[in-house]
């Protein structure tokens, strides 16, 4: 479990830290730049998209490495590619939960700190598109 728990802290925290720099980007980006208001929605989705694809994929790989060190799996035995777990990482960290791949051992309590972490991130990116496609050009 101690395991579980230090991959829950450090993914939680990088994955916060690469978040953070997303907003930074877009919120930066679209006010220097004579973009559209189209324009600076789609900037802001696509920046602010990959962020959350690359901290999906920062979790499928510490369920990866949690699974090598043997801490938990996956229930399903068709689970044998880092895809297969990175469509479980989108899956949870969106809080979709199709249910057709789930984890086992304690690699169920970081699946749980991945949905809490993804909802929270999704509600920031809410936020920063908000204010970039509201806010008035300087």
């Amino acid at each position: 479990m101690a395991w579980a728990i230090l991959f829950a802290i450090v993914l939680f925290g990088l994955s916060g830290l690469v978040h953070v720099r997303a907003m930074s980007f877009v919120m930066t980006a679209t006010k220097r730049t004579p973009f559209t208001q189209l324009s600076r929605l789609l900037f802001a989705l696509y920046t602010l998209a990959t962020a959350h694809i690359g901290e999906a994929g920062l979790y499928a790989l510490g369920f990866s490495f949690g699974e090598f060190l043997g801490i938990g799996g996956f229930a399903q035995d068709n689970v044998d590619s880092l895809m297969d777990v990175f469509y479980f990482s989108i899956v949870n960290y969106s809080s979709l939960g199709l249910g057709d791949i789930y984890p086992t051992g304690h690699l169920r309590f970081l699946a749980g700190i991945e949905a809490l972490n993804g909802f929270l991130l999704i509600s920031c990116s809410a936020s920063t598109i908000f204010l970039v496609v509201t806010r008035k050009m300087d």
